[in-house]
């Protein structure tokens, strides 16, 4: 199919490392993309932490000091789930870090 018939185009709209991102950290089990909204990372090492990507502000990133087996941002609001060993899911208010609800199975 020609360039010019093709149903998506696509462009490189940043590439992780650029942002402060180390490279071993990017794999599925630890990047979530929910929507082309929000990038979660977790970074394991040297410390923990959640990094979350606004994708209109793709250069400002947010760190939070945060462990978790997974993070993963609401696309439609300011909204961090994660989930770890004990709880189920953490839900957070990303803007201000406020335990919203608390989910056990």
């Amino acid at each position: 199919m020609a360039a010019a018939n093709a149903p998506i185009v696509m462009r490189e709209a940043l590439t992780l490392p650029s942002i402060g991102i180390n490279p071993q950290f990017i794999t599925f089990t630890h990047v979530t993309m929910e929507s082309d909204k929000y990038i979660c990372v977790r970074e394991t090492s040297p410390e923990n932490s959640v990094v979350i990507v606004d994708m209109n502000m793709p250069m400002q990133p947010l760190r939070r000091p945060i462990t978790a087996d997974s993070a993963l941002m609401n696309p439609n609001s300011r909204i961090l789930a994660l989930k770890g060993i004990y709880i189920k899911w953490h839900i957070f208010c990303s803007n201000c870090l406020l335990l919203l609800e608390m989910v056990f199975f």
